[in-house]
């Protein structure tokens, strides 16, 4: 019994004991959503009790609000892997609590890491197609009219780009050789199938965007990919895969105007694009890396994050320089699409470098110390 009656007024155990009671509980069920659904099922019985007897005692009390939702958030951001704290698992099992702690930070790591290559290579993109025309327009033989931050920008980011993608494949190939020798093992079906699927469908969802990405790649505006730093096709692929990162979409007018299969695919690429991305981090989260890949994993994190803030801070001068408060003309120079894709860019590389320095702790702690 909630001691509802403390200070109220009627006998206790009244119809008005069981209405506060039942206001109560109702308000404590709402607070609890700020914990995440693990910590929930391991913790939340104990914890709406202790919530029900306070809200009894303090009906009105911010304070309780206030300190519930930070505890929330706290263990939300634990179980992404960008704190210290320890995921809730069963007692007496530290080894599996950073095993989850690992696998969490890995995930938001891959997730960060790929949100940020997309968003980064459709303003390389924009770069990119810019130099080409401006080496189209200059008789030949004659070099590139280009101010310093265009030409570092370019040149800067178009390698960031190429060590990104190398890493994203070095970091790739130990995790689905492990998904495949977990699957190729004779184990229980419920758990090979827990890999299989989110294994099919980041397969699927590649090959639908190597297939899209192809056939619009030849509707690429950089002229054939000539005086172009990186090959062409592989420009144009880049290009075709994130379309979609345009401020046409504030230009409804402009934007009917395109071919039906390109507006299609720029609606399309996206989910595409997010559905790789998710299954990508569910996939690091379930394979169970052993200890040293995930160190591996986590010391190309690093490196992809120093590659990712060489990128940010050439992207960072471009558009000081040739941005909308610095006068740029239109089309191929920074606009206010830009200034957004940097604000993401930079939101993505903090959660990622928390991520990678979260994980490499957590790998060098002894098992039971994840604070």
């Amino acid at each position: 019994m909630s001691p509802a009656g403390d200070g109220a007024a009627g006998p206790s155990g009244g119809p008005a004991d069981a209405d506060a009671e039942a206001v109560a509980r109702l308000r404590a069920a709402r607070l609890l959503v700020w914990y995440p659904r693990p910590w929930r099922e391991r913790y939340g019985e104990e914890f709406t009790e202790l919530l029900v007897s306070d809200i009894t005692e303090r009906p009105g009390s911010l304070g309780r609000t206030l300190d519930v939702a930070k505890g929330g958030l706290l263990a939300r951001l634990a179980g992404a892997g960008l704190t210290g704290a320890g995921l809730a698992v069963h007692p007496g099992d530290p080894a599996a609590a950073r095993g989850r702690h690992v696998a969490a930070s890995l995930g938001t790591l891959a997730a960060a890491s790929g949100v940020f290559l997309i968003v980064g290579a459709a303003q390389w993109s924009q770069l990119l197609i810019g130099w080409v025309w401006a080496a189209r327009r200059q008789p030949s033989g004659t070099a590139v009219p280009a101010l310093a931050a265009d030409r570092n920008a370019t040149l800067g980011t178009s390698a960031a780009i190429i060590a990104l993608l190398a890493l994203g494949v070095l970091a790739a190939l130990p995790v689905l050789a492990t998904v495949a020798a977990r699957l190729a093992a004779r184990g229980p079906v419920a758990q090979r199938i827990r890999l299989a699927v989110p294994a099919v469908t980041l397969i699927a969802a590649l090959t639908a965007l190597v297939t899209g990405g192809r056939s619009l790649e030849n509707n690429w505006i950089g002229t054939g990919g000539l005086h172009s730093p990186v090959p062409g096709g592989l420009a144009a692929f880049i290009w075709a895969v994130t379309l979609f990162v345009s401020a046409y979409w504030a230009h409804p007018g402009v934007l009917a105007a395109f071919p039906g299969t390109e507006l299609a695919w720029m609606e399309l690429s996206p989910l595409l694009l997010a559905v790789a991305v998710a299954s990508a981090v569910i996939l690091v989260r379930r394979t169970g890396l052993s200890p040293r890949l995930a160190r591996f994993e986590a010391r190309l994190g690093l490196a992809c994050c120093a590659v990712m803030t060489a990128f940010f801070a050439l992207c960072a001068a471009w558009l000081a320089t040739d941005g909308p408060l610095a006068g740029g003309t239109p089309l191929f120079h920074a606009g206010w699409i830009n200034v957004v894709s940097t604000a993401v860019l930079a939101l993505t590389l903090t959660a990622a470098a928390v991520a990678a320095r979260t994980a490499r702790r957590a790998l060098a702690s002894p098992p039971g110390c994840l604070k």
